[in-house]
C-alpha cells in the first residue's frame, strides 16, 4: 500500500534534482580547482577525499533519524543548506575552504540522503517502486553530467556553483511540500507483517535486521577495485579515441542505460533471487575492469560500458531489497547508512591505493591489474556468506 502517493512524486523530484547536483559536483570538481590554481598532486587528493563524507555522515544521520523519527525535518535541513554552500563556495578562491565547504557539502547531503529511508517506508518496501527511486539517481546523473558540460562551455568552470544553486533552489521547494506520517508509517508495517503471519508476534523494535555483514564487506571491496578506474575512463578512451564527442557519449550512456536497467530489475529480482544477481553483478565488475585494460576502440569501450551499467543496477538494486525487506521503521535509516557508509569507504580506500600503485609505475593499465580482483572478492564474499532465505528474522 502506497502512504502518500504525492509524497512519493516529490521524493522522485528530489532525486532526479539532487543527483544532477552531485553528479555535476564530483565530474568538475577537479577543473574549478585546476582552475583556482591547485596542483595536479593537490587536486587529486581533494577528489580522492570527496567520497570520505559520503562515508563518515550516513550511519550517524541514519541512526538520528531512526532514534527522533523526523526524516522530512533532517531531508527539509538538508536542503536548505545546499544552496548556502553554493553561494558560499562560488565566492570563495582559497583551496582550503573549498576542502572544508566540501565536508559541510557531505554532512548535509546525508541529511538529503534520508529521503531513500523514507520512500521506502511510503511505498511500503515495494521493490518496482525502489527500482524506480534508482532509475530517478542514474537520471540524474545523466542529466547532471550532459547539462553541467552545455553550462560550463557556455559560462565558463568559475559558475559552477551557480549551475549548482540554480538546481538547488527548486529541490529546496520541492523537499517543502513532503509530508510525513509516522503513525500512518508504523501503522502499516505492522498490518504487512501481521498479514504475512498472522501467529507471529509484532515488535516493532530492533529485532528484525539484515543477518548478514556479508553485504557490506561486498560492496566495499566491489568499489574499492572498479571506483578509482572510472575517475580516470576519460582519460583511457583518450589514449584511443581521437573524438571527444565518441568519449563524451561514452560517459553520458552509461547513467542512461542504468535508467532503463534499474527499472527492469526492480521487476525481475525477487527475494527468491537476489542472491544470484549479486554474484552475477559483482563479477561483471571485475570482467568490466579486465574489458577497460583491453579495449581499444569505440565498441569496445561501448560494451564494457553496457556490462558496467549490468553490474552496477544487478548489485544495487537487490541490496538494497535484502535491506529493505530485513529492516523496520525504527532501524532502517542505520542499516541503510552502513551499506552507503561501506560503498563509499571502498571508493575513498581503493582511490588511495590505486594512486600508490601508480606511484610505484606510472602505468595505468599495469596499475589496474590489481584491481580485478577485487569485485572477484565481494562475488566470493556474497557466494560463501550469503544465505539466501526469503527474509531474516533475529
Amino acid at each position: 500500500m502506497i502512504i502518500s502517493k504525492k509524497s512519493v512524486i516529490l521524493i522522485l523530484i528530489s532525486v532526479v534534482l539532487t543527483n544532477i547536483m552531485g553528479m555535476a559536483f564530483y565530474s568538475y570538481l577537479a577543473r574549478y580547482l585546476i582552475f583556482l590554481k591547485a596542483d595536479k598532486i593537490t587536486t587529486q587528493v581533494i577528489v580522492t577525499l570527496f567520497p570520505l563524507t559520503s562515508f563518515i555522515f550516513p550511519p550517524l544521520i541514519g541512526n538520528l533519524s531512526d532514534k527522533y523519527q523526523k526524516r522530512t525535518l533532517l531531508i527539509i535541513i538538508g536542503s536548505l543548506s545546499l544552496p548556502l554552500i553554493f553561494v558560499f563556495m562560488h565566492f570563495i578562491d582559497n583551496v582550503i575552504l573549498i576542502v572544508v565547504f566540501i565536508f559541510i557539502y557531505g554532512f548535509f547531503l546525508a541529511f538529503i540522503n534520508i529521503n531513500f529511508v523514507l520512500y521506502q517506508e511510503l511505498v511500503a518496501n515495494d521493490q518496482s517502486y525502489i527500482s524506480y527511486f534508482n532509475s530517478g539517481i542514474v537520471l540524474g546523473w545523466f542529466i547532471g553530467a550532459q547539462l553541467c558540460g552545455i553550462f560550463i562551455d557556455n559560462f565558463g568552470i568559475v559558475n559552477l556553483f551557480v549551475f549548482l544553486f540554480i538546481f538547488s533552489v527548486p529541490n529546496f521547494i520541492v523537499i517543502l511540500f513532503l509530508k510525513e506520517d509516522r503513525k500512518k508509517i508504523l501503522d502499516n508495517y505492522t498490518n504487512s507483517v501481521k498479514s504475512e503471519n498472522e501467529e507471529e508476534e509484532i515488535k516493532l523494535n530492533e529485532e528484525r535486521k539484515p543477518r548478514y555483514k556479508s553485504i557490506y564487506f561486498a560492496l566495499f571491496f566491489r568499489n574499492y577495485g572498479i571506483r578509482p578506474i572510472m575517475s580516470i575512463l576519460t582519460i583511457l578512451m583518450a589514449f584511443h579515441l581521437s573524438l571527444d564527442s565518441e568519449i563524451g557519449f561514452l560517459i553520458g550512456v552509461n547513467p542512461l542505460i542504468q535508467f532503463f536497467l534499474m527499472i527492469l530489475m526492480g521487476k525481475i529480482i525477487s527475494e527468491y533471487n537476489l542472491k544470484s544477481f549479486m554474484v552475477i553483478g559483482y563479477l561483471l565488475s571485475g570482467l568490466t575492469i579486465l574489458g577497460y585494460i583491453i579495449s581499444t576502440d569505440f565498441w569496445h569501450f561501448f560494451l564494457f560500458q553496457v556490462l558496467v551499467s549490468f553490474s552496477y543496477s544487478m548489485f544495487w538494486t537487490s541490496t538494497h531489497m535484502y535491506i529493505a525487506k530485513n529492516t523496520t521503521p525504527v532501524n532502517k535509516g542505520k542499516y541503510i547508512g552502513y551499506a552507503n557508509s561501506s560503498f563509499y569507504l571502498g571508493s575513498f580506500v581503493g582511490g588511495i591505493f590505486f594512486s600508490s600503485l601508480l606511484v610505484i609505475n606510472p602505468n595505468y593499465y599495469i596499475s589496474m591489474i590489481p584491481l580485478i580482483i577485487f569485485p572477484v572478492i565481494s562475488a566470493l564474499i556474497i557466494l560463501f556468506r550469503f544465505k539466501n532465505r526469503n527474509r531474516d528474522n533475529n
